[in-house]
């Protein structure tokens, strides 16, 4: 197994904020429209409008954007 999937697999159990997420992703737009084409799972931990989400830590990672 190469080092990429090693990374991936260890990422399935770690979760990150939407604000955590959103840097990573390259915006709060970006991840609202990967979040809605379902290529990031989230749940959110209350049922409130404004509630914190959990993003999937290998979703995420999968569409970082490194800025050069």
């Amino acid at each position: 197994m190469d080092r990429l999937q090693e990374i991936m697999k260890a990422a399935e159990k770690v979760t990150f904020s939407k604000n955590q997420s959103s840097v990573l992703v390259g915006g709060r737009r970006r991840l609202e429209h990967l979040t809605a084409e379902k290529k990031i799972a989230y749940i959110k931990t209350t049922n409130k409008k404004n509630g914190r989400w959990e993003c999937k830590g290998s979703d995420v990672l999968r569409y970082t954007i490194i800025d050069a």
